[in-house]
């Protein structure tokens, strides 16, 4: 490992190592209040220059990203990943991706290539979506008159809150990431939870063809890899040699041979799959 990398590993565990050591401190009253204050403004310090390293290799990661042709949400990701530890980087990743989202969606913005065809998916699970945010009034309503306690009201107020938010963010996030065709590969995408790009020129054979029963949003099963939505796929990739995939990021990669997605409209899709793969 290079002190590059050393120096990334460390800043990526220091915020949260010395916001502890300070809170234990507090705590625990190991120090005297005077020690304590000095001690305190140290870590402070120490703190703050740790925050700027990290948004300086934070901005890098993503820069470096974007220009190796990462959309913003993969850079984004890169850029958190490079200054926290992982699962808390994928759960940031995950929050902002929402409000990313939110913010593309309300401009009308696609996050995807200029110059690369559109397959839109997820029409079957929007209006269900939907549901759930036109219900949340009834629920703050009936809250309001079934729970006695104001603070508890409060606290079931601001989870309604966010999670409208949330449902908000998911919805956009379907609309504003499709799956896209373009610069020899297909990219499938579940909202902002997952990208998997397949080389075009790869695939043997695009047909329309139906499969139910899923339980995972991307799943791999005998050399089969499925991205439904809700439990189906409505096309069917053949590869002409298996192709390495991973279902998640810092999952092993399984061997695939043939790739399921869902499209709104699968027959315009096979036509768009098609003369892509002949152009290539």
């Amino acid at each position: 490992m290079t002190l590059k990398k050393h120096l990334a590993t460390a800043a990526r565990w220091a915020a949260p190592t010395v916001v502890l050591a300070e809170a234990g401190l507090v705590w625990t009253g190991v120090l005297s209040l005077g020690e304590a204050v000095v001690v305190g403004l140290a870590l402070e310090v120490l703190l703050a220059g740790i925050i700027v390293t990290e948004i300086a290799l934070a901005r890098r990661a993503f820069k470096a990203s974007r220009r190796q042709g990462a959309d913003g949400q993969e850079a984004l990701n890169q850029a958190l990943s490079a200054v926290l530890p992982l699962p808390v980087a994928k759960a940031m990743g995950m929050e902002f991706g929402l409000f990313r989202a939110l913010w593309l969606w309300v401009r009308r913005k696609p996050d995807a290539p200029a110059g690369h065809e559109i397959l839109t998916y997820g029409s079957e699970i929007k209006p269900i979506m939907w549901v759930m945010v036109f219900l949340v009034p009834l629920e703050i309503l009936a809250v309001e008159f079934l729970v006695p306690w104001p603070w508890v009201r409060t606290i079931l107020l601001i989870l309604s809150v966010y999670g409208t938010v949330w449902v908000l963010g998911f919805i956009a996030a379907l609309s504003i990431r499709p799956h896209t065709v373009g610069n020899g590969k297909v990219v499938l995408r579940f909202a902002h939870f997952t990208q998997i790009a397949i080389p075009l020129e790869l695939v043997e054979s695009v047909r329309a063809s139906r499969h139910s029963g899923y339980r995972r949003a991307v799943q791999i099963d005998d050399g089969v890899l499925a991205m439904p939505i809700g439990d189906s796929t409505t096309l069917s990739l053949k590869l002409r040699e298996p192709y390495a995939v991973s279902p998640k990021p810092g999952k092993p990669a399984q061997e695939v041979r043939e790739v399921r997605f869902a499209a709104d409209k699968p027959r315009e899709a096979v036509s768009v799959l098609t003369a892509s793969i002949g152009a290539n």
